[in-house]
């Protein structure tokens, strides 16, 4: 992927509201070069989530979606440029589902985040609400996530419109501006603006219904705004709330439920930070107990007298505080330990919005007060040229997805403690790429970034380092930012030295490639495999294969292989009465089989997917002729052609010699014969060391019947001494065989023991009668 500098190439989101405030358009104006300004209701939203909703569920998906950043105080938020796709923004309620999601996520980010209506900045929004729009729209709000719920659902961007402005009283003729700002400028429209706030409150108070009946709430909140009068729908604090009764039906059955917002009064709030912020409370010293006036920092014209708590997000009691209330009093007192810590702590007091019939609205509101305690002793500083330092050090790291990345930070020259030292630290990872963890080594203050970055990484995640010395006192929190990570480079293709060639392989077994012939014996055939691009291409099986060698250009049984570490993995798929089935295979290379053939590799083909170890040895050969000269022998051939190089088992274990195969079909006065000589040059060869590594050996073929069978007869095996050496004979007894028909086909075969499959390959070879034979 292409990076795009955030300075340099970006556009801006500007994310402005309803209500009280006319800033919007005008605060538009610093947007960057290109920019795109994205508008939407209820004020600027402050601290509100920007993403793009890459799967345009309507919800923000982390860890999939790709998530931007907070917005400022005038709704913006600043975006690589040429982003394609839904843009979409989520607000965030204090301890709510998605913010405490997203600080699990990126706690160094978002702890404590909650977004803020300007139009009451003194308080948090009270609903977790995904607001979106169709890819080209400057605008987000109510009616253009309608828009965007239509077209989730197949409709295009141009039916959607249509449909949802007449679904709000519009006409062809004179359609509602969906798209636009109805808030500020030539477009603005207070009805559709208060239609926009009740679409607002019933999203959130039908989440399981809202979406698939979208049109009708708008219908329904369009009815409501017509019966209003003037000055309620003037008024940003009146937001009637629609409630479907039954969510599970296709229809909305609508029930109207007013409301007036609950509201965090400015000037009560500043009041109450004012007299927080004349305290003197100090660590390790006594506290007296304080009463700070709270009366009328919250007001609902819904519901008298009002209800006040403390929210489990604030951090007070982390410093020995405990907060009560007494009347219209907030009262804060030492617990028995007494204040055990310095440092700046919140305050989070809340109210439940209640509508005029007495249910609850949203979430509580809520509005933050921040506390401070100091410490008798000096707070660990930070050496700011230090800090700019290890910041010019953190932008020349190397980060590469896929790479091996380690790189240390040291915090002895970062933090001093003039009159104690450094205890503890808090190191934290934000919006840091997958892969990559810290470690700290407290003796020597030492922190290391270290690990493997997963994936290609454009935004800057972030460092934070914080020290707490001997008596609790905490520095400041120092952020580095760092480079992002780089595109991986990706390596070939593993290779395997098996691949793009074609192998020939005498193989033995009944199959013939005809279901229907009455021969189901067991004979031998040159089959051909070759490994490429993920698939086994093999031969189909034929009568030509008992003396020619096919190509292989079938994927037979769906057949692949994948190469892992250097081993070839092969997979076939079939079918074995009527029940589908999978078999893989390693394909092992024991070595070189240049003795045989040149060119040929011996191989062993190794069960990956039974429980039973099984394993079987071939001669994989580069020569297609080579591989025939074994099944095209004649029964008159000379010696020079009828017999076969083989690798025998030695003497010691994983050793082997070079073995000849010689094999003889003749007749004589006492009638037919067979036989099979293994031979090894200058060494003793024996029937024990035979019976050691094959557990048969038949002569098959279409004519051979006796009284113990058809198609085969069974050899026995003779140690015979030849001058100086012992040489291993199998004798096949025909004596039965009253004629052998000219030009068939007969096949030497000798089957190894199971257990020894993979250190001795099976004897395979064919011979042709041809009426006469050579003993010679």
């Amino acid at each position: 992927m292409k990076k795009v500098s955030l300075l340099a190439a970006s556009v801006a989101i500007a994310l402005t509201g309803c209500g009280g405030s006319d800033s919007g358009s005008g605060s538009n104006n610093n947007v960057a070069p290109g920019g795109v300004i994205v508008t939407g209701f209820d004020g600027y939203f402050n601290q509100a989530v920007v993403f793009l909703d890459k799967d345009n569920n309507g919800k923000l998906d982390i860890g999939s979606d790709t998530i931007f950043g907070l917005t400022d105080k005038e709704g913006r938020r600043t975006i690589p440029a040429g982003t394609q796709g839904v843009l979409a923004l989520q607000t965030l309620t204090p301890g709510g589902t998605v913010q405490t999601a997203l600080t699990q996520y990126d706690a160094d980010t978002y702890a404590g985040k909650y977004t803020i209506d300007m139009d009451h900045p003194t308080q948090a929004m009270a609903h977790e609400v995904v607001f979106r729009a169709p890819s080209k729209s400057t605008v987000i709000s109510p009616l253009s996530d309608l828009v965007a719920i239509e077209m989730a659902s197949g409709t295009s961007e141009e039916e959607a419109i249509l449909k949802v402005s007449t679904a709000l009283g519009g006409t062809p003729e004179q359609p509602i501006k969906l798209l636009s700002n109805f808030i500020d400028g030539a477009d603005k429209n207070v009805s559709l603006h208060k239609t926009a706030q009740i679409l607002t409150e019933s999203k959130a108070a039908n989440p399981s219904s809202y979406e698939k009946k979208a049109t009708q709430f708008a219908e329904q909140a369009g009815k409501i705004v017509g019966d209003l009068t003037e000055d309620q729908v003037k008024e940003v604090n009146y937001k009637p709330v629609i409630k479907d009764t039954a969510p599970n039906e296709d229809t909305l059955v609508p029930t109207e439920v007013i409301n007036n917002k609950l509201t965090v009064s400015e000037s009560a709030q500043s009041r109450v930070q004012n007299s927080l912020n004349a305290l003197t409370i100090v660590q390790d010293e006594h506290f007296t107990t304080a009463h700070i006036s709270i009366a009328n920092l919250f007001d609902d014209p819904d519901q008298a007298p009002l209800a006040v708590t403390t929210s489990g997000e604030s951090t007070f009691d982390e410093a020995g505080l405990i907060a009560t209330f007494s009347g219209s009093d907030l009262v804060l007192s030492a617990n028995t330990a007494g204040i055990i810590k310095a440092g700046v702590f919140t305050i989070i007091l809340q109210s439940q919005d209640k509508a005029a019939d007495g249910s609850q609205v949203g979430s509580p509101v809520s509005t933050k007060f921040t506390l401070k305690v100091d410490s008798a002793n000096l707070a660990p500083i930070v050496d700011k040229e230090v800090e700019a330092q290890i910041q010019r050090e953190i932008d020349g790291w190397q980060l590469q997805e896929g790479e091996l990345f380690s790189q240390t930070i040291s915090l002895t020259p970062l933090f001093t403690d003039t009159d104690g030292e450094i205890k503890s630290t808090k190191v934290g990872l934000g919006g840091v790429v997958d892969g990559l963890s810290s470690n700290t080594d407290l003796d020597n203050l030492i922190v290391t970034i270290s690990g493997t970055p997963k994936m290609e990484w454009n935004q800057k995640g972030k460092i934070t380092l914080q020290v707490t010395d001997d008596k609790n006192a905490e520095s400041e929190t120092v952020t580095f930012l760092m480079p992002e990570v780089k595109a991986g480079v990706t390596p070939p293709p593993e290779t395997h030295p098996l691949e793009g060639k074609t192998w020939y392989m005498l193989e033995h077994g009944s199959d013939d490639g005809n279901d229907y012939d009455e021969y189901d014996y067991s004979r031998v055939w040159c089959d051909s495999i070759r490994f490429e691009d993920g698939i086994v291409y093999g031969n189909v099986r034929s009568e030509a294969n008992r003396t020619t060698c096919g190509e292989a250009t079938t994927q037979t049984e769906n057949a692949t292989y994948k190469v892992e570490n250097g081993q070839l993995i092969a997979t076939f798929h079939f079918e074995e009465g009527g029940i589908p089935q999978i078999e893989s295979f390693a394909v092992e290379m024991a070595g070189d089989a240049n003795e045989i053939s040149q060119g040929a590799k011996t191989i062993v083909h190794r069960s990956v997917s039974s429980n039973v170890s099984e394993a079987e040895r071939y001669t994989y050969y580069s020569s297609k002729a080579d591989a025939e000269a074994r099944i095209q022998v004649r029964s008159d051939d000379v010696a020079d052609k009828r017999f076969g190089y083989i690798y025998l088992p030695a003497e010691q274990n994983n050793t082997y010699n070079l073995g000849m195969v010689s094999f003889a079909l003749v007749e004589n006065s006492q009638g037919y014969n067979a036989y099979l000589n293994f031979d090894v040059e200058g060494k003793d060869f024996s029937c024990a060391t035979v019976d050691e590594f094959y557990k048969s050996f038949k002569l098959t073929g279409n004519d051979l019947a006796t009284s113990f069978g058809q198609h085969e007869i069974s050899g026995s095996c003779n140690t015979i001494t030849d001058e100086e050496f012992t040489y291993a004979s199998i004798y096949f007894n025909l004596s039965e065989i009253q004629d052998l028909a000219v030009d068939n086909i007969y096949s030497f075969i000798g089957k190894t023991v199971d257990t020894n499959g993979e250190y001795a390959e099976a004897v395979k070879f064919n011979i042709k009668w041809t009426g006469t034979g050579n003993n010679e």
